[in-house]
């Protein structure tokens, strides 16, 4: 009997470390306790998710952001370590940690990426004052966070170009 307490002691706190483990991904963290964290291109270019961000198109971050050099949110081409193909991508920081969502669909100003666990919807409106060079232009967005909880948005500034 007692070996069978034990079996079922051990089997209680497996299953509450898979669930903990679980709650903390992004697609599972309820909609008001979700972040998006500021993040330096070097966290991404570190030779652990890639060596190459061939070119990020897109810089944006939130109002709050004032560091340097340090991002809400990067658009770009990566170039996975290991030399597979360049995939066009989204890049944000959502709780701490590091989250890649591959693009499924862009039309004019809006956007749209997704992984197994959320999807993100851009919704770009350049900035009438700004001045626009060849290459790009200041711009606001939208960034429509969605997981299976729901949707959350974050409005950011930054810069699109090619």
């Amino acid at each position: 009997m007692t070996m069978l307490k034990n079996i079922v002691f051990l089997l209680a706190l497996m299953l509450s470390g898979i669930a903990c483990c679980a709650a903390t991904e992004p697609g599972n963290i309820p909609l008001n306790d979700l972040n998006a964290n500021n993040f330096d291109i070097g966290e991404i270019t570190d030779g652990e998710i890639t060596d190459d961000l061939r070119h990020s198109t897109c810089t944006l971050s939130l109002a709050d952001n004032k560091e340097k050099d340090s991002y809400n949110y990067i658009e770009g081409a990566i170039c996975p370590v290991g030399g597979e193909e360049c995939t066009y991508s989204a890049i944000m920081k959502l709780n701490g940690k590091i989250t890649i969502l591959k693009q499924i669909s862009s039309g004019e100003n809006i956007s749209v990426f997704k992984n197994k666990d959320i999807s993100v919807t851009v919704e770009q409106t350049p900035i009438a004052e700004s001045t626009e060079d060849e290459e790009g232009s200041d711009i606001k967005a939208v960034i429509i966070i969605k997981t299976r909880n729901g949707e959350k948005k974050f409005n950011m500034l930054g810069y699109c170009g090619v």
